[in-house]
C-alpha cells in the first residue's frame, strides 16, 4: 500500500478511537434531555445537516413541550460504520454513499433507509490551477501536488477509486497522490489555502467552500444518493424515524439541502404523525393485519386500511376526484391478483410481487367422489361451488382455469352456485352443502383437519399479489418503507399458505386475464 495512504488509515484509526470515546462522554450526559438521539453523519453533509437540526430541535420543543437533542459525531462515511459497528450506540447514520447504506443493512446495521439527495466527485482546483488541470487525465501526466480521501473509509475516496479504476489509471494516480484526509471537507480546505493543487471532492462541498472545479465524464459516472438509515439497535426507533422524515421532507430538512447546491429527491410531504390511506384486496387480509400494526407503532404513523375485493376497490378508485390522497385515494395498494394492476396503471406505479397463493380443489375429509384432477369435476352428480367472475378475483381466475384446461362447458351444469367472495368457497364443502370447491390454499388451513385438498398443475391455478404505490401519493417513502417492512415478514406468510414473491418482476406473473373477469366491476365487501 502507498505510504501516504497507510498513514490516512492510521489517521482513521485514531478518529475510531476518539469517536468511541466521545461516545462514552455521550452517555453520562444523556438524562439531560427528554429526547436524545445520536446520529452518525458524513462529514461532507454536515453544513445542511447542522441547519436542519437546529431547525428540528426549536420545531420539536415548540410543538411537543419538551427538548430534543440531535448528537451528532461527523466523519467519515466509512469510519462512522466501523464505529458503529463497534459501539453499537447509534440511532442514525447518514452516508455519503449510498453503497454504504446497503452494507450496513446487509449486516444488520441499519434497518430503514430514506433517501434524501445526489452529489458527484469533481476535481475541485486550487487558484491558479484553471485551465492547466481540465480532467483526470492531466491529474495522472502532470506534475501536480494532489489529494484524495481514504479510498476505504471515505465515501469521495471510494468513488474516485472506483472511477479511477474503471478507466484504468488507478495505479498511476496512486504514485501522484500528495496527501490522503480523512474527511471531503479537510480535502476541500487544502484546496481553498493552497496546500495541494487539486482534490477530488464532492461538487456541494467545492460549492459550499467556494473553490473552483471541473467535472470528468469518469467522476460523473460516480454520482451518489445520500441516504439516512434508521440503526437496528436503536433503542428508540419511533423518534430516529420522525427527525428522518424531518429531514427528508421538502418543507423541512430537504429544504437545507438545496441552500447548500444539493440536488435533493422527492421527499414526503412533512406530518408529525403521517396519515395514508391503503388499500388490499380481502385475501391479504390475515397476513397483513399484524403486518400494519407493527408498522404504525415503529414509524409513528396512521394508516387507514381498507380490505376488499380489488373488483370493489377498482370501482372505489374510478369515484375519488383527481386521485387525491386527501379525498380517499390510496398512497399504496397490495392487490389480489396482477391482472387488477392494468385498469389502474396510469395511477399507480409498475409495482413488485409480495406473495402467491395456489388455487385448490377441496372436497370434504372421505372425498366420496374420489376427486384428484380437474377433469374429475365433469362426473355427473358432483356439487361444485365457485367464485363469481365478476364479483371476485378467485372467480375470474378460476373460470380462466377452466377455459385453459378446455373444460369450462363440461364443468358448468355441476356448478351449484358462484359466490362473492372468495371467504364464501370453504364453508358449503365443510357444512356438506357442496362436494366440491375452487379456494385459495390459505383459505383452507383454518378447516384443515375436515378437508381434503387436491393442488392443481397449472400456471392458471394461483393468484398473485402484488404492491405499488400511487403516483399522486405524498408519503411514497413511507410506503416504500412499508414494502420493506412487509419483506421481513416471510414467515408470516408462509404459515398462512402463500408462497413467498417478494421483489420478483410483476411481468413474471403477468398471464393471461380470464375472459370473464372484469377487475373494474363492482362487488362485495370481503370479495376477492
Amino acid at each position: 500500500m502507498n505510504a501516504k495512504v497507510m498513514i490516512g488509515a492510521m489517521v482513521v484509526a485514531l478518529a475510531l478511537l476518539l469517536a468511541a470515546l466521545a461516545g462514552l462522554s455521550r452517555m453520562s450526559d444523556r438524562g439531560q434531555y427528554a429526547e436524545r438521539l445520536i446520529f452518525y453523519c458524513a462529514a461532507g453533509i454536515q453544513r445542511p445537516v447542522e441547519a436542519a437540526i437546529a431547525d428540528y430541535e426549536r420545531y420539536y420543543e415548540e410543538t411537543h413541550g419538551r427538548p430534543v437533542l440531535i448528537d451528532v459525531q461527523y466523519g467519515g462515511s466509512g469510519t462512522l460504520l466501523s464505529q458503529l459497528q463497534v459501539a453499537n450506540d447509534g440511532d442514525l447514520y447518514l452516508a455519503g454513499d449510498e453503497s454504504y447504506i446497503e452494507r450496513a443493512r446487509e449486516q444488520g446495521v441499519v434497518h430503514e433507509s430514506i433517501p434524501l439527495a445526489t452529489m458527484k466527485p469533481v476535481i475541485a482546483l486550487a487558484e491558479g490551477m484553471e485551465g492547466a488541470i481540465n480532467g483526470l487525465d492531466d491529474l495522472v501526466n502532470g506534475d501536480y501536488r494532489v489529494a484524495i480521501a481514504v479510498p476505504d473509509s471515505a465515501a469521495v475516496g471510494v468513488a474516485a477509486k472506483s472511477a479511477l479504476e474503471r478507466i484504468g489509471h488507478w495505479e498511476a494516480f496512486e504514485e501522484k497522490i500528495t496527501v490522503t484526509k480523512p474527511t471531503v471537507n479537510d480535502l476541500a480546505n487544502d484546496v481553498k489555502i493552497g496546500a495541494v493543487d487539486a482534490a477530488i471532492i464532492w461538487d456541494i462541498t467545492a460549492e459550499q467552500f467556494e473553490v473552483a472545479y471541473v467535472t470528468d465524464p469518469a467522476l460523473d459516472e460516480e454520482t451518489q444518493r445520500v441516504t439516512v438509515g434508521i440503526t437496528a439497535n436503536s433503542e428508540q426507533p419511533t423518534a430516529a424515524l420522525h427527525f428522518a422524515r424531518f429531514l427528508g421532507a421538502p418543507d423541512r430538512g430537504l429544504a437545507h439541502f438545496e441552500e447548500h447546491h444539493f440536488s435533493v429527491v422527492e421527499g414526503d410531504r412533512w406530518a408529525d404523525t403521517p396519515e395514508v390511506n391503503f388499500f388490499s384486496g380481502g385475501v391479504n387480509r390475515r397476513a397483513m393485519e399484524p403486518i400494519l400494526e407493527a408498522f404504525q407503532q415503529r414509524e409513528g404513523v396512521r394508516i387507514n386500511t381498507v380490505f376488499q375485493g380489488c373488483g370493489a376497490l377498482n370501482a372505489q378508485l374510478e369515484t375519488i376526484r383527481d386521485q387525491n390522497p386527501d379525498f380517499g385515494f390510496p398512497d399504496g395498494y397490495l392487490l389480489c391478483d396482477v391482472y387488477y394492476l392494468d385498469p389502474v396503471r396510469d395511477w399507480f406505479e409498475q409495482g413488485s410481487m409480495v406473495s402467491s397463493t395456489p388455487i385448490v380443489i377441496v372436497t370434504s375429509k372421505d372425498n366420496p367422489h374420489n376427486i384428484q384432477s380437474l377433469e374429475d369435476l365433469t362426473q355427473p352428480g358432483v356439487r361444485i361451488v365457485v367464485g363469481h367472475p365478476t364479483h371476485c378475483t378467485i372467480g375470474g381466475l378460476t373460470e380462466r382455469l377452466f377455459e385453459a384446461k378446455g373444460l369450462l362447458a363440461d364443468i358448468e351444469p355441476n356448478i351449484i352456485e358462484r359466490q362473492p367472495s372468495s371467504g364464501m368457497m370453504v364453508p358449503p364443502v365443510v357444512s356438506g352443502a357442496a362436494d366440491a370447491s375452487l379456494a385459495y390454499y390459505s383459505d383452507t388451513l383454518p378447516e384443515r383437519d375436515s378437508l381434503h385438498v387436491v393442488h392443481i398443475d397449472s400456471e392458471y391455478a394461483q393468484a398473485a399479489q402484488p404492491f405499488t404505490v400511487a403516483y399522486t401519493s405524498n408519503h411514497k417513502q413511507l410506503m416504500y418503507r412499508l414494502y420493506d417492512f412487509i419483506g421481513q415478514s416471510e414467515e408470516i406468510y408462509e404459515e398462512l399458505g402463500f408462497g413467498w414473491t417478494m421483489g420478483r418482476s410483476v411481468e413474471e406473473f403477468d398471464v393471461v386475464a380470464p375472459a370473464g373477469a372484469r377487475p373494474g366491476a363492482s362487488s362485495g365487501e370481503g370479495a376477492t
